[in-house]
């Protein structure tokens, strides 16, 4: 059976984007149609490069329902709330960039406008649809691991911005715990849940954004997650490990992992590879199929998920001093 073209618009016109529009370019049954940018003619200049059907303003974006079918807004995290609200009064289905919003109670309010409104909204978190990311979660389920006991994870990537970049200013939801600190957030939020406790500590800089951060998640039963977050420049560690009471597992690169390293307490390893192409393809594919099925929320990435997941980098900010 033949399935139905989704549309897309893309909102939000940085690097970001150009990465998402050529691997939702080569989807089957996708098509990038229109973009949009709170400047008309860098909308203009970007459609012509890529040689789309339209071009937008914000406005005009959220003015033009049935252009496109989607949007994958993508624009810094302190415009995501805004464009997101009118989008949904709209009616028009929205994949948001992480972090989903700069706080919890913008999350909130973009969640509720998408009930409201019964228009699908999901947080464009990549790594909760990799298959290693679902070959993880089938592992600890199955049991033959036992239960976790802790997980570790580092995310130092700071090397690819330059001095002026968003992630390093206030105004635009910079700061590591929200452009690196959601995904280890998130990743254990997808198997553990909601921690009873959040600790925080780490360095501002001059714009009252954090360059690092160090964290500690407390779960019942005495379960912890440690992790740390850092955009200084020449840093790169990006590894998981989850300790389990038969055995262990290490996941490099977890947030768009290839490879997953299984030790049991018996001494056999197993190694799972998986098929290298970029993470967005899940994430495309998955919201797709939801369109298709005309379903509002994601069974994945549930709006309730981004809110717990908000809830905990909010308080490391808070910790942190750092506000929005």
């Amino acid at each position: 059976m033949e399935k139905k073209t989704i549309r897309w618009a893309v909102c939000g016109l940085g690097a970001i984007s150009r990465r998402w529009l050529k691997v939702a370019s080569k989807q089957p049954d996708t098509k990038v149609v229109a973009c949009a940018s709170s400047s008309k003619a860098r909308a203009l200049k970007y459609q012509a490069r890529y040689g789309l059907s339209a071009a937008f303003t914000y406005d005009e974006l959220a003015a033009s329902r049935g252009v496109f079918d989607a949007v994958y807004v993508c624009n810094n995290t302190n415009l995501h709330c805004g464009v997101v609200l009118k989008l949904m009064a709209a009616g028009i289905p929205v994949l948001c960039e992480k972090a989903i919003a700069l706080t919890k109670a913008d999350a909130e309010k973009m969640t509720s406008a998408a009930k409201a409104n019964n228009t699908l909204l999901m947080e464009a978190m990549w790594t909760r649809f990799l298959p290693s990311a679902e070959y993880v979660r089938g592992l600890i389920s199955g049991g033959s691991l036992g239960r976790i006991k802790s997980i570790r994870a580092r995310f130092e990537a700071g090397i690819n911005h330059a001095p002026g970049s968003r992630v390093y200013r206030r105004a635009t939801g910079g700061g590591s715990v929200l452009d690196l600190g959601v995904y280890p957030a998130s990743y254990s939020h997808m198997l553990l849940g909601v921690p009873e406790s959040v600790t925080a500590s780490g360095k501002l800089n001059k714009d009252g954004v954090d360059h690092c951060c160090t964290a500690e998640l407390k779960y019942p039963g005495g379960v912890t997650v440690n992790f740390r977050t850092s955009l200084i420049p020449m840093q790169i560690h990006e590894c998981c490990y989850i300790t389990l009471e038969k055995g262990m597992i290490k996941i490099p690169r977890f947030y768009q992992a290839k490879r997953v390293y299984v030790k049991y307490a018996d001494g056999r390893r197993e190694k799972k590879t998986f098929e290298k192409v970029d993470g967005f393809k899940y994430e495309i594919l998955h919201f797709n199929d939801l369109i298709r099925n005309n379903k509002t929320e994601s069974p994945i990435m549930t709006h309730k998920a981004s809110i717990e997941v908000m809830t905990v980098l909010e308080e490391m900010n808070r910790q942190l001093g750092v506000t929005f």
